[in-house]
C-alpha cells in the first residue's frame, strides 16, 4: 500500500479540524471568562492550561493541514475557509501570508534566506533559530490585529489581564514552541561535523521520530513523523502514523532485498 492508496476523507477531515476548534473555543472561554486566578481550583487554573495548549497546537496543526488542502480535498473554499478561521483564532495570522510562506519552505527546504522555517545561516542555537523563524511570520499587520483584540477583550470583555497573559499570551508561547521544536528545529537541524554544520538541509535529510503512534500525537499530532509529511505533504495530520508504516514496511523489504 502507498500513501496514494489511502482515502481522502473530507467528512473526517472536516470533523475533526471542527471538532478542534469547538474544544479549543470551550477551553479559550473557560480560560478568560470562567477562572479565576487567585480564587478557582488549582487544579482548574493548570489543567486548563494543560489543555489548551494542546489545543492551541491541534489548531495551528489544523491550519497547517488547511494550508496544504488536507482538511478538505474536494471543496477547496470550505478547506480555506477553516484555513483562515483556525489562523485567526490562533493568533490572526494572514492565511495566505502563512500559505506562501510555508509552501517557500517545501519548495526550498533547509536552504538558508529562501526556506523561511530554517535558520539565519550562522546559528542553529535552539533559542536564535526560534526568535529567527518568529520573524518570518509574525507581521505588522498581524501585531496590530492582536493589539486591538487584547484591547477589546480586556476594555470591553472585561477580562482579567492575568487571564490574558497565562492563557493566551504564555499559553500560545508554549504552543509555538512545541510546533518549532518538533516541527522544525529536530527533524531540519543540521548534523555538526568538526565543529561546522551542513549549509543545506533538503527535506530528504529531515528527521522523524519513532515513538509509537500515541506518544507522537500527545507530542505534537504526528508533526514529529516528519520525513513523511514531506513525502507525503497532502496527508492530513491523523493519517500520518500509516505513513510511518509505510515508510517501516518500504525500509524491511530494502534490506530484505539486499540480503
Amino acid at each position: 500500500m502507498t500513501s496514494d492508496s489511502l482515502p481522502k476523507n473530507d467528512f473526517k477531515g472536516v470533523t475533526i479540524a471542527c471538532g478542534i476548534f469547538i474544544l479549543f473555543s470551550i477551553f479559550w472561554y473557560h480560560a478568560l471568562f470562567q477562572i479565576n486566578i487567585t480564587k478557582s481550583n488549582w487544579f482548574d487554573v493548570i489543567g486548563t492550561f494543560i489543555c489548551l495548549e494542546f489545543l492551541y497546537t491541534g489548531l495551528f496543526i489544523t491550519c497547517h493541514d488547511a494550508m496544504h488542502g488536507a482538511v478538505c480535498f474536494r471543496y477547496r473554499r470550505l478547506n480555506n475557509a477553516i484555513g483562515n478561521i483556525c489562523f485567526a483564532a490562533y493568533a490572526w495570522f494572514d492565511y495566505d501570508r502563512m500559505h506562501e510562506k510555508h509552501w517557500r519552505h517545501h519548495n526550498h527546504t533547509g536552504i538558508v534566506k529562501d526556506d523561511p522555517d530554517y535558520h539565519n545561516g550562522e546559528s542553529i542555537g535552539f533559542f536564535s533559530w526560534y526568535f529567527h523563524f518568529m520573524q518570518e511570520y509574525v507581521s505588522i499587520k498581524q501585531s496590530i490585529k492582536m493589539t486591538l483584540w487584547v484591547a477589546s477583550l480586556l476594555f470591553i470583555f472585561s477580562v482579567p489581564i492575568a487571564n490574558i497573559i497565562i492563557y493566551m499570551l504564555i499559553c500560545g508561547l508554549c504552543s509555538s514552541l512545541r510546533l518549532f521544536y518538533f516541527g522544525t528545529y529536530i527533524p531540519h537541524r543540521p548534523i555538526i561535523i568538526n565543529g561546522k554544520f551542513e549549509k543545506k538541509m533538503p527535506w530528504e535529510k529531515s528527521k522523524s521520530s519513532n515513538v509509537n503512534r500515541w506518544i507522537s500525537f500527545l507530542c505534537c499530532y504526528h508533526f514529529d513523523y516528519h520525513w513523511e509529511h514531506h513525502r507525503w505533504p497532502y496527508v492530513p495530520w491523523w493519517d500520518l502514523w500509516k505513513c510511518k508504516e509505510i515508510r517501516r514496511k518500504m525500509n524491511e523489504k530494502k534490506s530484505q532485498t539486499q540480503k
